[in-house]
């Protein structure tokens, strides 16, 4: 019987979004998946997202995780 493999992704918990004006858990992704529909509302993550945990090591406010 095969293996069945999980993709992760990436998702950002908003009460621990602290908004910073230069994201650098935005900058460090390489699919461009963190986005923010209004300047002061908590960034997303899109469905571009590839599940290398690049943003998780960034984020200084440790919004971000894998699920």
């Amino acid at each position: 019987m095969g293996m069945i493999m999980m993709e992760k992704r990436a998702v950002v918990i908003p009460d621990r979004c602290k908004i910073c004006r230069s994201c650098m858990a935005r900058e460090a992704c390489p699919a461009k998946a963190i986005e923010q529909e209004e300047p002061d509302e908590p960034y997303y993550i899109n469905s571009f997202c590839q599940g290398c945990g690049k943003c998780i090591t960034h984020c200084p406010s440790k919004a971000v995780i894998m699920v």
